[in-house]
């Protein structure tokens, strides 16, 4: 089919059916876009997700990836190996889907046509020239959100604009989960979802339902908190889902009107306006609810929104570590990195900020909890808190594509400002004390990129108390090393159970857990690995002998309405206790840490052992054959 055939059955598309779009690029996609999903809902769901993929790949809006990039996700994801065939596939493909374009639109253009023959549908009266529309509006409280749940569960495309969107997750699962039963299909998703926030700063002016705070500062706290955990939420949500077709964003503009805008199947724009009411809850809230006609404004009022919006996808610099610093070498979006088995190289520089707080004579070390709500990996795990250093910030040494390029250590701005933003997301405030620079350190992986940690730690006031949502807990140093214990021995478990390990693998793997081993005394054991490998019956008798005592030890913690078995450290943490954390506890004088530190640096066999595993977990090239996380 020639350009200019195309291009003039988009501008038909838009015109017939009143989209406001305008340029030739953007018609011509919504065309497209639209077709796709039409061709996927009468079950040819193959060839619409091919050409998809080779025209959008996953994006949502800007395509970001080049051709060739989206021509060999396609051939990847159809699972053809052969360039003929997959070079075949694609033309039978598009000489069907040309011909099913032109039936498109000329459907599109017969329905038009019927619609405006059905004059009792809505009553055209005339005013200075404008056109206006009687129709149906319905309203009610919102209560518990069942009518969004129910048009989120039957839209193709979505558009939410909220303030905070707190309670949004819970209801996007309820959403999904009918949607998935209603098509009978557990990958389905939507075509499209855009989700958009305003910016932190525009939440102190809001009036709602926090009227039990008399203090302002507070109230003004808990929404900026009650906004993050839902972002939060809402993003991890979208992270472990089976489809790249969303979006975040960020609006820095207070909006028209906050609601969404549902695309259903038919093709019938649905629009359901919220309306808060001053200091009351939100299922007191009131909803309007009413059919988008084409040529009506909400749908044009919602594409502005989105249009000047910031995207969410922040980009994150990767490049090498450097003189016990970081040389930014390019960069990646957010949400295509830490990728389980994607096999990406590379190095990203993130932030560790390991809080600590003195009460009633302890001091003790706060850690999160890491939960489906507030992380996308090491689920049931506990950690202090990590972050990205985004590439978005101003720099004010210069730096960039532009210029020399960006070095970071750890009193760079860049890196300095990742952290106190990381401590913002938990505390919904500044913290008047300043973070204390502690030292980098990195951490392979096997299957994906390797990270390098810029680490601070922060003394909270005793007075500080977390939000229940963060999940930040103090955990009294016995109980840390109780969780690392059983982690080691899970680990030691997991080797046993490995398949397709050669020799000199096993030996390396074997190495490592005897060495954690012996760290919790676990010396018997720990000879055991230090064996040729065991098979048939001493195998046998070594992993029910291991997984007695790992049961036996495991750790819960009691959170909300539920007991968490606890996995153990999250990855750095894990490798770095005895090199890291338990020396820094020591320094800022957590209660027992200059005890157990004594301990171990007067035993020579653990001593040995943390100096070995810092070899091995720092051998590149061992780390990133080993196919199990050690």
């Amino acid at each position: 089919m020639a350009a200019a055939t195309v291009q003039q059955l988009a501008a038909d598309y838009v015109t017939t059916t009143g989209i406001p779009v305008h340029g030739r690029v953007a018609q011509i996609k919504i065309l497209l876009r639209h077709a796709l999903d039409d061709l996927a809902k009468r079950g040819d769901e193959s060839d619409a997700g091919l050409i998809r993929d080779l025209f959008f790949g996953d994006s949502v809006n800007a395509v970001v990836l080049s051709a060739g990039d989206l021509l060999e996700n396609a051939q990847r994801r159809i699972g053809e190996t052969s360039e003929v065939r997959f070079r075949e596939r694609r033309q039978t493909a598009f000489r069907a889907f040309a011909g099913f374009l032109l039936q498109f639109v000329d459907e599109a253009r017969r329905g038009q046509e019927d619609r405006r023959g059905q004059g009792d549908r809505r009553e055209q009266e005339g005013r200075h020239g404008t056109a206006l529309y009687r129709q149906e509006v319905v309203s009610g409280y919102v209560e518990h959100g069942e009518r969004f749940v129910a048009l989120l569960a039957e839209a193709n495309n979505v558009t939410v604009v909220g303030f905070t969107n707190e309670r949004l997750t819970e209801r996007l699962e309820e959403a999904l989960q009918r949607k998935r039963a209603a098509l009978a299909r557990p990958d389905a998703f939507w075509s499209s979802l855009r989700i958009v926030y305003v910016s932190t700063g525009l939440l102190d002016f809001l009036n709602d339902e926090r009227w039990e705070y008399p203090d302002r500062k507070e109230a003004v706290r808990l929404r900026r908190l009650a906004a993050v955990y839902g972002r939060r939420a809402v993003s991890v949500f979208l992270r472990r889902a089976p489809s790249s077709r969303w979006a975040l964003y960020e609006t820095p503009n207070v909006p028209p009107f906050i609601g969404s805008l549902f695309e259903m199947p038919s093709g019938k724009r649905v629009v359901q306006l919220l309306i808060p009411r001053p200091q009351r809850s939100t299922p007191d809230h009131l909803f309007m609810e009413m059919e988008d006609l084409p040529d009506q404004y909400f749908s044009a009022a919602f594409e502005d929104i989105v249009y000047n919006s910031i995207n969410d996808n922040k980009v994150v610099p990767i490049g090498l570590p450097a003189d016990g610093g970081f040389r930014c070498t390019g960069r990646r979006y957010r949400q295509n990195v830490l990728t389980d088995q994607s096999g990406a190289t590379g190095w990203l520089p993130l932030v560790l900020v390991v809080t600590y707080q003195r009460r009633a004579g302890r001091v003790e070390p706060l850690l999160q909890l890491r939960t489906g709500h507030n992380a996308a990996r090491e689920l049931d795990r506990i950690s202090h808190l990590p972050g990205h250093i985004y590439d978005g910030d101003a720099d004010p040494r210069g730096g960039g594509p532009a210029g020399a390029p960006l070095i970071l250590d750890i009193g760079h701005e860049l890196a300095e400002h990742a952290a106190q933003l990381r401590l913002q997301m938990e505390t919904g405030d500044d913290l008047p004390a300043p973070l204390r620079p502690v030292g980098t350190w990195s951490y392979l992986h096997h299957d994906k990129e390797n990270m390098f940690f810029f680490v601070y730690a922060l003394e909270l006031p005793e007075e500080f108390q977390f939000s229940r949502r963060a999940e930040i807990y103090r955990f009294p140093l016995p109980e840390l090393f109780a969780v690392r214990e059983n982690q080691a021995l899970r680990k030691a478990a997991a080797l046993l159970g490995a398949t397709g390990l050669s020799a000199r693998m096993w030996n390396a793997a074997a190495e490592i857990v005897a060495l954690n081993l012996r760290l919790h005394d676990y010396e018997e054991l720990a000879q055991r690995f230090g064996r040729p490998r065991p098979s048939g019956h001493d195998l046998a008798a070594l992993a029910a002998e291991l997984a007695e005592i790992e049961e036996r030890t495991r750790q819960s913690w009691y959170t909300g309405d539920r007991d968490v078995e606890l996995l153990g450290l999250s990855g750095l943490q894990y490798r770095e206790f005895f090199s890291m954390l338990l020396p820094l506890y020591a320094d800022v004088e957590i209660t027992g840490a200059a005890e157990q530190l004594s301990l171990v640096r007067s035993d020579a066999a653990k001593n040995a052992a943390i100096e070995r595993l810092a070899e091995l977990y720092h051998d590149d090239q061992l780390m990133g054959s080993l196919p199990i996380e050690l």
